[in-house]
């Protein structure tokens, strides 16, 4: 590994395609961010994995197929997410039902993938994703679904929070819990979709975890959590790929590791500090 030089990373950093693959990794980490706070909260932390395989699977469909692959795999990331989340408001646990997807999208993915063989069709690409890459299409798509997510949660903000944490009383209250619970599955499946060229199937789920994960370790509130959660998202985007432009390395990858070290060293504080101020 190779070391750039302060000039040499000015230079990279000043390339087009560096320069979107930031602005698309902002937009991924505010979406999944966002989305990641009701996720955690609500204990369905493994619907991202399961939604993300799902994804696989339509993707291999589609690229099978010869039509459209992200549109085909949106669908089926749709019809997965609605499943999903069906089977958990019935009697099959959550991650029972988590894993059924998971592991259908994963075994007809590579199903199809061996059949169609030969057909140019980048696997590495399809789990990894290729951040450098983007298009501005992605781009303007990845913005919409972004602004759809928080034009969805500030509408219902109040509805969320109140079915995220008591969801017997909230439908008591005459809350449609049902509503938002599909609601939050879907829009989880969508932004997946919108990430997995950008960051791959599986690197996805992480971001759809880890931001949240980290701010409930500080916060006091949903209120902070949902505020915090977008910050850590973001430093685990932009200090993932400088650190990826530094080292050379798969971007996707070393975004999730940087979240994953953010997220250790914040627990690590979290519990000294609560030793500290222990009467013991």
């Amino acid at each position: 590994m190779t070391i750039p030089t302060l000039d040499a990373f000015f230079t990279m950093m000043a390339q087009g395609f560096i320069q979107r693959a930031f602005v698309i990794g902002i937009i991924v980490a505010l979406m999944s961010s966002i989305l990641s706070v009701f996720i955690v909260l609500k204990r369905i932390s493994l619907i991202g994995d399961g939604l993300a395989h799902t994804a696989f699977g339509g993707l291999a469909l589609g690229y099978y197929l010869g039509f459209l692959p992200l549109w085909v795999a949106g669908g089926i990331v749709i019809l997965g997410s609605i499943g999903i989340t069906k089977a958990m408001r019935s009697k099959v646990s959550g991650d029972a039902a988590v894993a059924v997807f998971l592991e259908l999208g994963l075994a007809s993915g590579i199903f199809l993938l061996s059949l169609a063989r030969g057909y140019g069709i980048n696997l590495e690409s399809l789990l990894f994703g290729s951040i450098l890459l983007v298009t501005f299409e992605q781009m303007l798509y990845a913005l919409l679904v972004l602004g759809l997510t928080f034009a969805f949660v500030l509408v219902f903000y109040k509805e969320l929070a109140y079915s995220t944490f008591d969801e017997v009383q909230a439908r008591a209250a005459g809350i449609r819990t049902w509503f938002f619970d599909y609601s939050v599955g879907v829009f989880a499946g969508i932004a997946i979709i919108v990430s997995i060229p950008i960051v791959g199937v599986l690197l996805i789920s992480a971001l759809l975890v880890l931001p949240a994960l980290t701010s409930v370790q500080i916060s006091k509130s949903l209120r902070q959590t949902v505020l915090l959660s977008p910050v850590f998202g973001l430093l685990s985007v932009v200090l993932g790929l400088i650190a990826s432009v530094i080292t050379d390395t798969a971007s996707g990858a070393t975004i999730v590791l940087v979240g994953l070290a953010i997220f250790i060293v914040t627990l690590a504080v979290t519990r000294r500090g609560k030793r500290r101020v222990s009467p013991h």
